[in-house]
């Protein structure tokens, strides 16, 4: 069974990334802790120190959009569910 580092930002070193790649397994390094210059310090350090495949997990957060009528016709498609137990409906999804 493989092996997969855990993602862990601010844990995660090129330095583990690369033992666990070159043990077999698939390291990883966690970049969303960091800026552009220390996600591509990581990813150069990981590739000096393997030449196994590794993983660069970011997490990038968008600011959410709200659609109205999305969220009515979600809100309809419910509501008799909420009826069938006797529950009230939620008056939005938010």
């Amino acid at each position: 069974m493989p092996i997969v580092q855990a993602q862990m930002a601010g844990i995660s070193t090129p330095t583990m990334a690369a033992a666990v790649s070159n043990a077999g397994g698939l390291g990883l390094i966690a970049i969303g802790a960091t800026g552009v210059a220390g996600a591509r310090f990581m990813i150069t350090e990981t590739r000096a120190l393997t030449d196994r495949p590794f993983n660069v997990n970011l997490f990038v957060y968008a600011e959410p959009k709200a659609d109205e009528a999305r969220a009515e016709n979600w809100l309809n498609a419910l509501r008799p569910l909420f009826q069938i137990h006797g529950a009230e409906s939620a008056a939005t999804l938010r």
